[in-house]
């Protein structure tokens, strides 16, 4: 036999469950290899666009912090450009009226400052350099060849306005310089500078990534305004001067080593640019890929003990039927130990229900006759208890009620006679079924006695067809319904009426008698009346009549109970017969 063939007798060999394990390992192998391939290259290229638009789109936040910023500083030197009283006071001839330029100061010039200052946080220098020979005063005014001998001022005729970065007593400043307007009416040549604060007016520029990259911000003539780097110790920046000149060179000759980005400052024509090793970058990507491979290995092994639960679910009860149909024989399939608990709905809970359904099937099949015995030797126990003559009973009520008589007791005369014929159509000679007749005159006598014992507290109400009275029925039917009618109907009811009405009638179809008994009491609470017939109690009940009833007459006919909690209820006895008409709806309705 080739390998091939011996291969596949091995596998054919194997259970069932290391057959799927098999199946399952090399199919999450192939799985995992294909993902990782797919991980490694497509997705891989995702994820390094995400990140690039990641970037891209923070940059842009960034520039438009920023261009908030500047838009502010603008806004704010077009107040001043267009301040009339500022810009008289600045193109005066002074001379040495000292006086003048203090009311110049006081009522022109320093008021606007402080307001301005104010209105934009982000500046926190205005000054005016002027010609018109102003003194120098708080800081406010300065004389204009102080601006000209600065180096980072540019003059020229054509510069109206110019943003300069420069460093001064070891400390970065970003200054914007706008020249106020020339004229007849303004003949003096003065310069309007407001100074912002460096760190926060590019805030917004340190936070562009959380990985290590640096930025440049150049002008457009490619002076650098700022450069910011969070390179470890140990990295060289680029040159931020080489790269504000010349970005396309540099981006083409590190493109394979940086991220280059870059975007306009669109008010002032400057240019951000932003680079990055793309090592960072490769290194989050594989850090989400790795991630993302940790999740897809961790549904694989969910999976494979989803798997290994769902097989061994299938195989567990299998193998247990089997072994219980290798246990089964003729002397222990009485034991219950065989029977298998399903604890499931779908098709091997099925099959387990159905074996132990034909198990008890069997076992009730191999009983029967042994049951039936014991039945009949009960039976035999019952007559021979029920021949106990009961004539010594009946004799001692009798005296008892004789003596009574004598004594000129006639209630007790007349409660114990009542007694001597309640015990006497109870025990109806020891057989098991008697009359609707013999049940009837059994229930006065309970009745009579419990209204003496009860001082007459409720009344009674009959209503009978006499044409059923010959009608057999199982003896003590009607006595446990009439008690629990007294017991738990009328003796804890309030209502100064209180009444207990027992018919005997046919049912519209004239197939079925029924024997009503109803009383006005309390009523029974509803989640109680389901539960009625299921309670175990420790004397002959209800659910002792309806058992005894069905058992005479067959499964459809028996005992039914009905009840409105706080006004009636009703028990109601269902009992074949044949003949005669059917009970009155009208007169039921009616009464």
């Amino acid at each position: 036999m080739n390998p091939f063939g011996r291969i596949y007798e091995q596998l054919r060999s194997m259970k069932l469950s290391a057959k799927l394990k098999l199946i399952y390992l090399f199919s999450s192998v192939s799985a995992v290899i294909l993902i990782i391939f797919v991980l490694n290259t497509a997705l891989g290229r995702l994820l390094f666009a995400h990140e690039r638009s990641l970037i891209g789109n923070s940059l842009q936040l960034g520039v438009s912090q920023l261009e908030i910023y500047v838009n502010d500083t603008i806004n704010l030197s077009n107040f001043i450009y267009n301040n009339d009283d500022m810009l008289s006071a600045c193109n005066q001839d002074y001379g040495t009226d000292y006086f003048r330029m203090y009311t110049a100061y006081s009522n022109d010039i320093l008021p606007d400052i402080y307001v301005y200052q104010c209105l934009i946080p982000e500046v926190t220098d205005i000054k005016v350099y002027t010609s018109c020979g102003l003194v120098p005063y708080m800081g406010a005014v300065d004389d204009l060849s102080v601006l000209q001998s600065s180096p980072w001022f540019h003059s020229s005729p054509d510069a109206i306005h110019q943003w300069t970065a420069f460093e001064e007593n070891g400390k970065r400043k970003l200054a914007y310089i706008r020249r106020l307007p020339q004229d007849s009416l303004y003949p003096y040549e003065n310069y309007l500078y407001l100074e912002a604060d460096h760190d926060y007016f590019f805030s917004g520029m340190t936070s562009i990534a959380e990985d290590s990259y640096g930025l440049v911000i150049a002008d457009a003539d490619g002076s650098v305004l700022y450069q910011y780097s969070s390179f470890s110790e140990g990295k060289r920046d680029l040159d931020a001067q080489a790269l504000a000149q010349d970005y396309e060179e540099t981006a083409s000759r590190l493109s394979g080593q940086y991220l280059f980005l870059n975007a306009s400052v669109e008010p002032v024509g400057w240019t951000v640019f932003y680079y990055s090793p793309i090592r960072s970058i490769r290194s989050a990507v594989i850090q989400t890929v790795l991630t993302t491979f940790i999740l897809i290995a961790l549904c694989f092994a969910l999976l494979y003990f989803l798997t290994f639960i769902t097989v061994n679910s299938i195989l567990s009860p299998l193998g247990q039927l089997t072994r219980v149909i290798e246990k089964i024989s003729l002397e222990d399939i009485g034991n219950h130990e065989l029977l298998i608990i399903p604890g499931r709905r779908d098709e091997i809970g099925k099959l387990i229900r159905t074996f132990n359904s034909m198990l008890k099937r069997i076992r009730g099949l191999i009983d029967e006759a042994y049951v039936q015995k014991l039945k009949t030797r009960e039976y035999q126990f019952n007559a021979l208890r029920a021949q106990i003559n009961p004539h010594f009973l009946y004799n001692t009520l009798s005296q008892i009620s004789a003596r009574a008589i004598m004594a000129g007791q006639d209630d007790i005369s007349r409660t114990v006679q009542l007694l001597a014929l309640f015990y006497r159509t109870s025990l109806n000679s020891g057989s098991d079924i008697t009359t609707i007749g013999n049940e009837l005159d059994n229930i006065r006598a309970y009745l009579s006695i419990q209204l003496t014992l009860t001082d007459n507290a409720f009344q009674v109400a009959y209503d009978l067809d006499e044409s059923l009275l010959d009608l057999s029925i199982p003896c003590l039917i009607l006595q446990p319904l009439v008690e629990n009618a007294i017991e738990h109907g009328l003796r804890n009811s309030r209502k100064a009426e209180k009444r207990i009405r027992i018919r005997l009638c046919r049912d519209e179809a004239g197939r079925t008698a029924l024997i009503q008994i109803q009383d006005n009491g309390i009523g029974i609470p509803a989640d109680r009346l389901r539960e009625i017939f299921l309670l175990e109690t420790d004397h002959i009940g209800i659910r002792n009549v309806n058992e005894r009833l069905r058992l005479f007459f067959g499964e459809e006919y028996g005992l039914s109970v009905s009840s409105i909690p706080g006004r009636e209820t009703e028990a109601v006895i269902r009992i074949p017969l044949s003949g005669a008409a059917s009970c009155d709806r009208d007169q039921r309705e009616s009464e």
